[in-house]
This record gives C-alpha cells, structure tokens and sequence, in this order.
C-alpha cells in the first residue's frame, strides 16, 4: 500500500515536507495529527526518539506498521483525543489535515490544545494551506460547478471560505447549499490562520517555502 494523504501534495511538494520533517524530527518527540497511512511517519519515525501517530483510519494505520515497528498507533479522532500528560518537541498537522477543520472557533480551541502538548522550544507544524490553495481559489480553478463527467460537484458556502466536495451518487445539481451531510473544508487565508493562531497563544505562523510548511510556536508570556 502506498502511504498517501486524503488530498495529497504533488511529489515535489511531498518530498520537501517529509524531507523538512525528517531532519527537525532528529532525536526529538513527534505527534502525528492525522497521519495517514503514513507517509510522513515511516520515514521520520526513523531518527526521531518517540513517534506517535493519530488517525481514525484502521487502514492507514496498519500500512504503518507493516513497514516500521517504531510508531505508536493510536487510533482516534485526534480532534477529541486527550493527551493532557504528553508533551513532545513536534505536533504535525500535514496532509491538508487542518483544511478539515473548518470552525473557527473549533480551531481556535484546537489550538489552544495543541499548544498545551508542546514542550519548551516544540513546535507546531501545518502545511502552507493559503500558499497551496488559496491562488488556486483566487484564479476561478474552485469555482462552483461540476465536472465533465458528472461525478464531483463542487459547493461553497454563501458567506465564507468553505466548501464541500461532492462525488458520485452524492452529487445533486439541485442541490447547492452545505448540508449536515457535506464534509466540509476551509481554504485558510493567510490573515485567518494568523489570527487564529494568535487566540491560541501562538506566534504568528512563520513559513518555511523550501520545506512547505507553516512554523507555530509559543508565543512569549
């Protein structure tokens, strides 16, 4: 099985991430938030001195440990896990795994959670969510509608930066307003992310472009 994400970069981006990941995660703790079946975690759970991955998915989890013994799998929703006794050097949320958080106010207490989790000098690491979509939206490549086939539908709230993507028998071309059924995701701007990080006691999210990834750390008391 090939280790991949729900909405996956493309290779090049891929390898920066884990390439960035790799070489932060040296003899340091890490927490996998959403981790897939493991593109991340195989390769970094390697170098790092604890390796713990998040994820709903029994599948995914089960890639990870066919390919390393080295990781502890948890298998939950980390948006209620609790681990209120942990601390570790790194939190990732990578895999466009934070886009599925589209409350504010839920992660803006997510957050808060995560900054709890961290030790002295951790950091939280999500990807680059407004430099990977947000141009993509601003240009009309997310506009509204339906493919060619027929088979995805693409839906957007009326009064913010979320959407929903429809597939296969869920599509309904008389249906276009998110219900209860739609999953939903935010493309996260810049400016969103920067003040929600803020009410969570972060620093503002500083990026890495090489690696792809957005740097939270604790801001300062």
């Amino acid at each position: 099985m090939t280790a991949t994400d729900w909405m996956p970069h493309d290779p090049d981006r891929s390898a920066s991430q884990i390439q960035w990941v790799c070489h932060h995660a040296v003899d340091r703790s890490v927490l996998d938030l959403g981790c897939g079946n493991g593109r991340i975690a195989i390769p970094a759970s390697a170098i790092s001195s604890r390796y713990v991955a998040v994820d709903l998915d029994p599948e995914g989890l089960a890639c990870i440990a066919a390919e390393t013994g080295r990781v502890e799998l948890v298998e939950a929703d980390f948006r209620t896990l609790d681990l209120e006794e942990e601390r570790f050097d790194l939190l990732l949320c990578l895999g466009n795994t934070f886009a599925l958080i589209w409350d504010v106010d839920e992660a803006v207490s997510l957050l808060q959670h995560w900054r709890g989790l961290l030790g002295e000098g951790g950091m939280l690491v999500l990807d680059d969510l407004a430099a990977d979509c947000w141009a993509e939206v601003a240009c009309g490549n997310w506009a509204a509608g339906v493919d060619e086939s027929g088979t995805m539908q693409l839906v957007w709230a009326v009064d913010d930066a979320v959407l929903a993507v429809r597939e296969g028998d869920a599509v309904n071309l008389e249906d276009w307003e998110l219900g209860q059924e739609d999953r939903r995701m935010r493309v996260w701007t810049a400016g969103a992310l920067r003040l929600a990080s803020a009410a969570a006691g972060f620093q503002p999210p500083r990026c890495d472009e090489a690696g792809g990834v957005l740097i939270l750390q604790v801001a300062p008391v």
